[in-house]
């Protein structure tokens, strides 16, 4: 017995190599020019530089007023606050003079000007994750807003959002100086009353309107991309566990990917992607599913690696994943966001906990060979130190960028990874099982064919033993019989007495019965006529006595293509015809008996048993034996079709037909003629 081989699994080291490619490639960063200007003490200098090639980073000192919502004319009207400087980006937990580590609420207003040269294309600023309003004003003009800022939650109208916010043209009163540039004021209002962290919290970009547009339309487009992995992963794996539900596994990992891209698009991460299909989504409810997918998704994802390796994570810590989560979601439910978000360093605490517990518990899996687990534990690793580093930023605690959504992309290749060798194993395994059954088959098949052999043998020794007790007593009991009968009426002749004569006659009746009943036997046993040279069976000989011992009138009507028959199916045949009078003059009580023979129907001969009784209902009452079980395998052993139904004007009908090579030959012949 061949055996299928399993496919091997893909060297670990050209995994890593694989998913670091794709994780460098997902981080990878737009590229901008090394050595421009960078803003210091409220100003830049962009006369020296071509701003219609590459977009600028606006990183660096503004000029800052804490506490105030000015407007471009307050700055030089009396007792306007004194200037402050701060860097960009920064959230104002790490700013704000006297600022909270875990929540900073209030209010500033920045400003920067900026010298340039003006150009062909207009400028645009880009500007994302400010939280939680802004307003902006370029030379002294408004030109964008999110939202409303306010001193106050009540007054406060919250809505982060990323814009490109074209910028107007210099003014044609306005005067370059002797190198061409021109001053541009920025004032930038900025609220918050609602979320944890407040402040300009992601680089401001200036440069040409149709490039920043054009890397808009870049970064929505990763975000959507992955926001659809997301979705698309998980679908498969609902679909994957509605075909095979005694397997939850597919089912936790498609809860996982639902939730995580729950949190993914209704967060800054990716520019709140879930307001592209509904744009009026309000942002409190954006914060709230966020968090919610962010604190259930660690219970569902303990859980889908309890499932997958039972014995290598524990009962009760996926218990207490599930209280904390639970705890945690109805939090975000029930408070503010910026309530919430107070509680996030002592859910970040447990989170690394659990991470550090499954690097162990998937190693331990990996090392033990369990199904997958190379895979998975690759790709939760790269996960998990995206998670740490990730939650170690939202603290403030690293100066990075957030690199979850890539690291769970992988997480998720990973996971696919492993399905794909699970589905691998598993179809190597069906051909294994397939070749299996295949040979067990055949010699399944052989096996009934030698018991076929074997039963026919067993009818044919039968048969023949029949045939040589049907010859015994013919010519031995019989011819006995016939001569004491014969010697009976010799002696009967001669003078007796008359009470000698009597017995004599007695004597002589008696062994004329039993000569009779000899011959039947004998014929009963084995029909003469089936012998070499007789014209078929001899339905003939029993339906007359089976006419004369039951008194049931009995009709034969014959029709052959062969005066010999030669078939050896007749045998079987006559049998079925036997057991099926005798059930009938037995159970059906009939009134009327037809049996009729026929082989000229191209190559069948077709056996038809009619009686007018009582039908199958009535015969079920008494008790029955064996004859339909013997009728069925005789007419599967010479590969006949054996049907038993009610006649239309009652009683029962068996037929029995059958294949008979020489008169499919001769109807041929006489069909080309």
């Amino acid at each position: 017995m061949h055996l299928a081989a399993t496919p091997p699994t893909p060297r670990p080291s050209a995994l890593w190599a694989l998913l670091l490619v794709l994780f460098l490639g997902l981080c990878g960063c737009q590229a901008y020019a090394p050595g421009a200007p960078l803003p210091s003490r409220g100003t830049v200098d962009l006369s020296a530089w071509d701003t219609a090639k590459t977009p600028l980073l606006l990183d660096g000192e503004w000029e800052v007023r804490w506490g105030a919502l000015l407007e471009p004319g307050d700055f030089a009207a009396p007792g306007a606050p004194a200037p402050d400087y701060a860097q960009l980006p920064a959230p104002w937990s790490r700013s704000m003079p006297g600022a909270d580590l875990l929540s900073t609420t209030g209010e500033a207003t920045y400003r920067l000007v900026l010298r340039y040269r003006p150009g062909a294309e207009h400028l645009a600023l880009r500007l994302a994750n400010v939280n939680a309003a802004w307003r902006l004003w370029a030379d002294g003009r408004l030109v964008a807003q999110s939202g409303t800022p306010g001193p106050d939650a009540a007054t406060e109208q919250a809505r982060p959002s990323v814009a490109v916010v074209p910028l107007p043209p210099p003014a044609p009163e306005q005067e370059p100086d002797r190198n061409g540039a021109i001053a541009l004021e920025l004032v930038l209002q900025v609220s918050n009353h609602h979320f944890r962290e407040g402040g300009v919290l992601s680089t401001p970009l200036i440069g040409p309107e149709s490039v920043l547009l054009a890397q808009e339309r870049h970064d929505a487009g990763i975000s959507l991309a992955i926001a659809g992995a997301l979705l698309i992963m998980g679908v498969y794996h609902v679909a994957l566990y509605f075909f095979r539900r005694n397997n939850v596994s597919p089912l936790l990992f498609a809860a996982y990917c639902l939730l995580w891209l729950c949190n993914y698009a209704c967060s800054d991460s990716s520019g709140w992607a879930a307001r592209t299909l509904i744009p009026a989504l309000p942002p409190m409810g954006l914060e709230r599913l966020a968090l919610a997918g962010l604190f259930l998704s660690v219970p569902v994802g303990f859980t889908f690696f309890r499932s997958l390796y039972p014995q290598e994570f524990s009962r009760r810590v996926q218990n207490g994943t599930w209280v904390m989560g639970t705890a945690f979601t109805a939090l975000a439910a029930l408070a503010t966001p910026l309530a919430t978000s107070t509680a996030l360093p002592l859910y970040y605490l447990a989170t690394s906990g659990l991470i550090l517990y499954c690097f162990q518990r998937l190693h331990r899996a990996r090392r033990l060979g369990r199904s997958g687990a190379t895979f998975i534990f690759t790709g939760f690793l790269l996960l998990g130190l995206v998670g740490l580093h990730d939650m170690l930023t939202d603290l403030r605690l690293v100066n990075s960028t957030p690199m979850l959504a890539p690291g769970l992309l992988l997480f998720v290749m990973s996971q696919a990874f492993a399905l794909s060798q699970r589905l691998s194993q598993a179809f190597s395994s069906v051909e294994l099982l397939s070749g299996q059954l295949e040979h067990k088959n055949l010699a399944l098949e052989a096996e009934m064919a030698e018991r076929n052999r074997l039963e026919r043998e067993i009818i044919n020794i039968s048969e023949e033993e029949r045939r040589r007790m049907s010859v015994d007593l013919h010519d031995g009991l019989c011819q006995l019989l016939t001569a004491a009968r014969l010697r009976c009426a010799v002696l009967s002749g001669m003078q007796r007495t008359p009470k000698e004569s009597a017995e004599l006659a007695k004597l002589s009746s008696l062994l004329e019965e039993l000569v009779d009943q000899a011959y039947d036997l004998s014929h009963g046993l084995w029909p003469l006529e089936h012998g070499a040279g007789s014209t078929g069976p001899s339905l003939a000989d029993m339906i007359r006595r089976f006419s004369l011992s039951s008194g049931v009138p009995i009709d034969l009507a014959l029709e052959r293509a062969c005066d010999t028959c030669p078939s050896a199916n007749v045998t079987q045949l006559y049998r079925i015809a036997q057991e099926a009078l005798t059930n009938a003059v037995k159970h059906a009580k009939p009134q009327r008996i037809t049996v009729r023979f026929a082989c000229r129907a191209g190559g069948e001969a077709s056996l038809t048993v009619r009686d007018d009784g009582i039908g199958r209902a009535g015969a079920a009452r008494s008790k029955g034996g064996l004859g339909m079980g013997i009728m069925a395998h005789r007419a599967r052993m010479i590969g006949g079709d054996l049907s038993i139904q009610d006649g239309q004007e009652g009683g029962t009908v068996v037929r029995c037909c059958v294949p008979c090579e020489v008169t499919a030959r001769t109807f041929n012949t006489e069909e080309r003629t």
